[in-house]
């Protein structure tokens, strides 16, 4: 979907941040990759799940093959229990971004760096903000305490009242994610995803198919894979079992001691959580990491097909995505 506010000035000279987005499974590491090569570019990472150490296996992180590749950032440096917020993503991110594109300048190379992770609240934060999302630790205290005595289901209910279009996005085996939304409802009286929409207007898309966020000394190509469901849930379902293949299992019992962790509140941990206990046998968690792994990629996919500014590109075709990157560095347009 692309969409026109305001207007801008034609781009110019400015850096450019291509970010990467999609539903899980659907080949954004590789198109990133391919893209890091072909323009002589840096990734960031937008996966909140992959920040984190000792689950790479679990998060798909990529490879260290992959990494030689080209350089990543914001992969595998976190403990699990530490706590790590998108406004703090976006503000080092942010930084490193600016750091990244002065030395850039200074060397004479590219000016171009990589934004890519299913994330969408990640990568909205890096490319439009949370200055106006308000915060209350009181609130928040507040709604933990209640988490604590009285378990989700009442704060999903509240939610559902509250913003139910934000419910239908949200990850419900998420704590972190409901109470922030909630959060904000109640220290605003308005919706999340109305206050979400205030920040994405921010970001101006121009006829030429990038976008400008204010505050942001960069422009943004914003590239979306899809793909027909036929083909995405043929990969979700192959990529569960080279998951498990890979020792999936084993990575999850080295760390279930801290399954409490929000870290581990994600796609597949659960499931593999209670084959180690004996509760579950190996052929019902793997079908249950499909289908609980085809109900995250249908959210993802409601996020980012209501984001501005975003080209789609068929991911059986990625060629066509680094040929779109190409014409728009050589036009200034798309």
């Amino acid at each position: 979907m692309n969409s026109t506010r305001g207007h801008i000035q034609p781009r110019g000279n400015a850096p450019l941040l291509i970010s990467i987005v999609g539903p899980t499974a659907v080949g954004k590491t590789g198109l990133s990759l391919a893209l890091a090569q072909a323009f002589n570019a840096e990734i960031v990472s937008a996966d909140s799940r992959q920040f984190y150490r000792g689950i790479a296996i679990g998060t798909a992180q990529p490879s260290a093959e992959e990494r030689a590749l080209a350089p990543h950032h914001f992969v595998d440096f976190l403990s699990l229990d530490e706590e790590y917020s998108a406004g703090r993503f976006a503000s080092e991110a942010i930084e490193w971004l600016q750091g990244y594109f002065e030395r850039r300048s200074a060397q004479g190379l590219p000016r171009v760096a990589i934004l890519v992770g299913g994330s969408g609240l990640y990568t909205q934060a890096v490319q439009d903000g949370f200055d106006d999302i308000p915060a209350d630790p009181k609130v928040r205290a507040a709604l933990n305490a209640q988490h604590a005595a009285e378990g989700l289901a009442p704060l999903l209910e509240e939610l559902e009242q509250l913003d139910p279009e934000h419910r239908k996005m949200v990850d419900p085996s998420n704590p972190h994610r409901v109470i922030r939304a909630l959060e904000v409802c109640r220290t605003s009286g308005q919706t999340y995803t109305a206050l979400r929409k205030q920040q994405s207007e921010r970001r101006h898309c121009h006829p030429g198919g990038w976008s400008r966020s204010s505050g942001r000394p960069w422009d943004t190509l914003t590239i979306g894979l899809g793909a027909p469901r036929s083909f995405l849930h043929d990969r979700i379902n192959a990529r569960a079992l080279h998951m498990v293949d890979s020792g999936w299992l084993e990575e999850a019992r080295a760390v279930i001691h801290m399954r409490h962790v929000n870290a581990l509140r994600t796609v597949g941990y659960p499931a593999l959580f209670e084959v180690v206990e004996g509760t579950m046998d190996m052929d019902t968690a793997i079908r249950r990491i499909q289908e609980t792994t085809r109900q995250f990629a249908r959210r993802q996919l409601t996020w980012f097909h209501r984001q501005s500014c975003v080209q789609w590109v068929d991911a059986r075709q990625p060629e066509r995505a680094v040929s779109l990157v190409h014409d728009f560095l050589r036009h200034g347009s798309l």
